[in-house]
């Protein structure tokens, strides 16, 4: 008799009041994944970024390019210096002479006109001991690319510079348009959400506000506020200048002044994408509880 008395849980049916709801609440998603992960993919380049320029030390090697930018260089075809011009300049560091002068002065003169060339010698045979002929030096194969000088590496090191900086500047002005725009997307959704009279309100708040979180760490406070510069979309150059300074000064820093470096351009950076990827798992959340269930 006990048992008879026991109710059985509730099922939830689909609403067919609801269906316009529905149709209305998938074609905002689609638009809030959408900028979702224009947004995502924005904040972690710049995640990126910074590990590059501390821990991969790409930009090391043009140290002296990053204190004072050098004039814009002729194109070529390729990203770095070819043969005949690296032999024409010479092996330089940084723009000085890598090798000593020559101090006899002599040089080179062509021959007289009329005069027979110098026949190349034949090349030695190779010295035998008892018998066995004693091995060459392995000679480089034909291709292979030789070492890289200084001079190269710097400039190397100077085009990914601006690679990076050509990426990163345009990604500042989409990241901040996608987030907005995301902003605003989850705000309808929610609206719809309500007006609707569908589940998953609780959800849907609560990724509406840690989007506002997220949406306050990413926007230019230095052009509202001046010398206000904190902002997960830094810029680069700052970030170039704080690190070469970092490597460059002899003065002793504590520990607030390296707190500050890495708070400011990696803390910030990594909270921003856990505030967005946390409003993304209540989305999807919430998502499931209003759509799923009606459909």
């Amino acid at each position: 008799m006990a048992q008879d008395l026991k109710r059985e849980q509730p099922v939830r049916l689909p609403n067919p009041s609801a269906q316009p709801f529905v149709a209305a609440l998938k074609t905002t998603r689609f638009y809030a994944v959408l900028f979702y992960w224009i947004a995502m993919v924005s904040i972690l380049a710049y995640v990126a970024a910074f590990v590059l320029v501390e821990w991969a030390r790409l930009y090391d090697a043009g140290i002296e390019a990053l204190q004072a930018p050098a004039a814009p260089a002729a194109r070529g075809p390729g990203l770095f210096v070819s043969t005949a011009q690296a032999a024409e300049k010479g092996p330089s560091f940084f723009g000085l002479p890598a090798g000593a002068p020559r101090k006899d002065g002599a040089k080179a003169e062509a021959p007289a006109s009329g005069s027979t060339p110098a026949v190349p010698a034949a090349p030695a045979s190779p010295p035998t001991v008892e018998g066995t002929v004693v091995a060459e030096p392995p000679v480089p194969a034909a291709g292979l690319p030789a070492a890289f000088t200084p001079e190269q590496v710097a400039e190397r090191s100077r085009h990914y510079r601006h690679v990076t900086a050509n990426v990163l500047r345009p990604l500042r002005v989409v990241g901040t348009m996608a987030s907005s725009l995301l902003g605003l997307t989850l705000f309808l959704y929610l609206e719809i959400a309500l007006l609707g009279r569908l589940s998953g309100i609780r959800q849907l708040t609560n990724a509406v506000f840690l989007l506002l979180i997220f949406f306050a760490t990413v926007l230019p406070w230095d052009s509202i506020f001046e010398g206000f510069r904190v902002s997960a979309f830094y810029n680069f150059d700052r970030l170039l200048e704080a690190h070469v300074e970092r490597l460059t000064s002899s003065a002793p820093r504590d520990l607030w002044d390296h707190a500050a470096y890495f708070a400011r351009y990696l803390a910030l950076p990594v909270a921003s994408a856990l505030f967005l990827v946390g409003s993304g798992l209540q989305f999807a959340g919430g998502f499931s509880e209003s759509v799923t269930a009606n459909e």
